[in-house]
């Protein structure tokens, strides 16, 4: 792996001698602090809170042309001490390896390993705050014509070079993928977009099992909705209104029947302050439903940590879905200084039993949130954050805590907190 980054640089100078176009090779070092004290779910009062540093870092080398742009970034991710300092384990990886070729004009192709991230990221993202982040290997084909973009996504996957058709253990949650992005602005700052995703999922009961998997079957689980935007510079009010929904099979053959919407209104009250209320809606399914449907929304790609509050406690949600209704607040004190506040409060769509037998309602408890963002330098960010999550007897019931309705334990007050740096270095740059 020492060798790929070595190589790397030597790539580029010779690129840079050879061509009259831009490359640039930049980087970027993010260690994160953390103090969870019931972050995701609450820790018991007889445990005490865990403290770590993780830290991604990348290496990339981007080159532009007017027929082709390609990058290659390298990937390290770790939590400080997970190594020891003398190990030799190698944890360096590929991040994104893609090339985007044009065809003829207002048309591309981009084919490699790479990031998706289409409209607000619910079903496909690049998330920032993921110490590993998402990437997928497929060819995009791209067209765009004035405002208006097509986009189509074509991806299979093997756990090897196989000769014959043997069972897919899943690397990745599809075996293969089939997209189709339209976006369009309309008519006075509305933009409307649609996204239909189809993904071939390897059938767990058929043909008797992964063991007697010889030919290919897949069950088809499709995804389908869009966005509707409002965004004029010159009205302080925005939204964005979400619709998904799903058919067709999932992996163990029951019928998909799932659906996500959301609502989210912006109002800027002055150049430095704007406020946000938000619904988000993801269905479930009533506890010993046995009719073969799966109501519950099965989530795809989309950012986890972006959604549904900050301490991430149902960003998978409860089989009984999920209902998060919020606010908050974001002031601009400075050029280089924001504050961010917002406050959920969750519910199921159903009330359920968890997976102990034990009932719990709909309420679910609410989540306080507190973020500042301090720009350093034109490299250098730094963050912080404080949350606190407002658990009741359903949170520790809905999260398989308890055993015995009448016997619920004691727990810690959920609270999480962190800083981040994230400096993004540009070690070169060149231009014709």
């Amino acid at each position: 792996m020492k060798r790929i980054v070595c190589i790397i640089p030597a790539i580029s100078f010779s690129i840079i001698s050879t061509n009259a176009q831009n490359v640039v090779i930049d980087g970027e070092i993010r260690p994160r602090t953390e103090f969870q004290d019931g972050f995701k779910t609450p820790i018991l009062s007889t445990n005490d809170p865990g403290i770590f540093t993780s830290q991604r870092t990348r290496l990339g080398v981007g080159f532009t042309s007017g027929l082709l742009t390609a990058q290659i970034t390298l990937q390290d991710s770790r939590v400080y001490g997970q190594f020891a300092n003398s190990d030799a384990t190698a944890s360096t990886g590929i991040y994104e390896a893609w090339a985007d070729v044009l065809l003829f004009p207002g048309a591309a192709c981009k084919i490699g390993r790479q990031p998706l991230k289409y409209d607000d990221n619910r079903l496909f993202s690049a998330p920032a705050w993921s110490i590993t982040g998402t990437t997928h290997d497929l060819a995009i084909f791209k067209y765009s014509i004035n405002d208006f973009q097509v986009h189509v996504g074509l991806a299979y996957n093997n756990n090897r070079e196989i000769a014959s058709e043997t069972f897919y253990t899943p690397g990745s949650k599809y075996r293969s993928m089939g997209y189709l992005w339209l976006s369009t602005p309309t008519y006075n700052g509305f933009t409307i977009s649609g996204l239909v995703v189809d993904e071939g999922l390897q059938d767990t009961l058929g043909l008797g099992g992964t063991a007697n998997y010889k030919k290919t079957s897949m069950n088809q689980a499709i995804t389908y909705g869009g966005n509707l935007k409002y965004e004029n510079s010159d009205f302080p009010l925005s939204g964005l209104a979400t619709a998904y929904f799903q058919t067709g099979k999932n992996i163990t053959d029951q019928t998909l029947d799932g659906k996500l919407l959301a609502l989210k209104l912006n109002y800027s009250i002055s150049n430095a302050i704007s406020a946000s209320l938000g619904t988000d809606y993801i269905s479930g399914d009533r506890n010993g439903t046995t009719d073969g449907i799966q109501r519950n929304f099965k989530k795809l790609y989309g950012a986890d940590h972006t959604f549904n509050g900050y301490m991430d406690y149902w960003n998978t949600p409860l089989t009984q879905g999920l209902l998060d209704y919020y606010g908050s607040i974001t002031a601009k004190v400075s050029d280089e200084l924001t504050l961010e506040g917002g406050y959920h409060v969750f519910n199921t769509e159903f009330s359920g039993k968890n997976k102990k037998g034990v009932a719990f309602e709909k309420e679910l408890g609410s989540e306080f949130d507190f973020l500042v963002t301090c720009k350093l330098n034109s490299w250098t960010t730094v963050q912080g954050g404080y949350c606190r999550y407002f658990s009741n007897n359903n949170t520790f019931i809905a999260k398989d805590m308890v055993t015995n309705a009448s016997t619920i334990p004691s727990v810690r007050s959920p609270q999480w907190a962190y800083l981040m740096f994230t400096i993004k270095p540009t070690f070169l740059k060149t231009s014709p």
